[in-house]
């Protein structure tokens, strides 16, 4: 094989598919890349990665002197290519499977693997698909990954679950301490329905490559895996098996407490009392942060062995006072990927051992999804979302 690329155009493919290609596999067929050429069309080349779970393929353009395929360490290649110079690099591979790496007067000589060795992919075509603009998706993607558990015992909690019904899109994250609604509305007719739980892992890949932009993506369910489609890039994972959790029986029916508060300021706060919770120098990174819902004010507090804060910020609340602690990240972590229109905000509560709802002020997020909390018109199925966090017990 031999074929001349752009720089650029290698780094921008093989970025992404060393990010998929195992790192803790010893077998280098799945810690490599499959590099193909020609590709499906003259005048490419088509790369692979694939960990027996998840995988990516796209292709990129070239001018192919020689044709052939090959396996190599993805990461390796990816630190060769970016140490050269910019320009036109060729890749060209003897008959021992040696391959040099040159650009100009820069070369560098490493082994790989004939073509032939690389593992079988799945059949990247299913029964069920979905075109939606990037930001759609992106949109609740974001707003839901941060809650999904990783490398959770409970595998359903590494995973977020997508449903699909009544041309609605639901996604949910959950990892046992937190959970994560978000809600739209799919742009096409009549949907198929579906209910499927996702890994969190090709998801984050997923959300790198999408763009905050009307330009279209399409997801295709199989019955064990499912493949988005995103401008040159197929991304493709084994679905994960089990039953997801009933998110409506964790969710309060009602609430004793009801306080609405700047999102702005509240996220200011808890940011400021993470530089006590996770003072990882003061020699404790599990400080509490305590909130007081005294009247209108709501007073923020925390100490650990480095130091303590205090802070207040005003909110107008309805119902008994209450004193409230929670792990500071989870709390942060929410406040950070709600939506950029959500400046107010409603947060319910019933007791300390109780968790807290957040959503948009005004009951625009997902309570349809509480039993007993019905939504009064479809508009407000539009750009939704509910955060439930469970708190800590505060010490004596």
């Amino acid at each position: 094989m031999k074929a001349t690329f752009d720089r650029s155009d290698l780094i921008a493919s093989l970025t992404p598919a060393a990010a998929i290609a195992s790192i803790k596999n010893t077998a280098f067929n799945i810690e490599g890349v499959l590099l193909e050429c020609p590709g499906e069309e003259e005048g490419t080349c088509r790369v692979t990665a694939y960990d027996m779970e998840k995988g990516m393929r796209t292709s990129l353009p070239c001018e192919v002197e020689e044709e052939g395929k090959i396996v190599v360490k993805a990461q390796n290649l990816l630190q060769i290519i970016r140490a050269l110079p910019e320009g036109q690099i060729t890749i060209s591979v003897d008959d021992h499977y040696r391959a040099v790496i040159s650009q100009g007067k820069s070369s560098f000589e490493i082994s790989v693997m004939p073509g032939d060795h690389f593992p079988q992919l799945p059949l990247l075509a299913g029964d069920r698909n979905y075109t939606m603009p990037q930001h759609l998706l992106r949109d609740v993607v974001q707003r839901t990954i941060y809650a999904v558990g990783v490398n959770d015992q409970r595998a359903v909690f590494n995973g977020a679950f997508f449903k699909i019904e009544d041309g609605k899109l639901l996604v949910i994250g959950c990892d046992g301490d937190r959970i994560a609604i978000a809600h739209v509305t799919l742009p096409q007719d009549n949907p198929p329905e579906a209910s499927v739980i996702v890994p969190g892992r090709l998801l984050g890949e997923v959300f790198r490559m999408m763009k905050d932009s009307e330009d279209e993506l399409t997801v295709t369910l199989a019955r064990k895996h499912i493949i988005f489609r995103i401008d040159n890039y197929v991304y493709f994972t084994r679905l994960i098996e089990g039953d997801y959790i009933d998110y409506k029986r964790l969710l309060p029916k009602t609430h004793e407490t009801e306080v609405f508060v700047s999102a702005a300021l509240l996220r200011g706060a808890l940011e400021r009392a993470t530089l006590v919770t996770e003072d990882k120098l003061g020699g404790n990174t599990k400080a509490f942060v305590k909130l007081e819902f005294e009247g209108n004010v709501l007073k923020l507090s925390s100490v650990s062995a480095g130091g303590s804060i205090y802070d207040e910020i005003p909110t107008a609340k309805t119902g008994a006072d209450l004193v409230i602690a929670f792990n500071c990240r989870l709390l942060v972590e929410a406040l950070r990927n709600i939506p950029s229109s959500a400046e107010q905000l409603r947060l319910c509560l019933n007791t300390p051992m109780t968790g807290v709802t957040i959503e948009e002020a005004g009951g625009s997020g997902s309570r349809s999804y509480i039993p007993g909390c019905e939504r009064e018109s479809a508009d407000e199925y539009e750009d939704v979302f509910l955060d439930y966090i469970m708190p800590v017990r505060m010490g004596k």
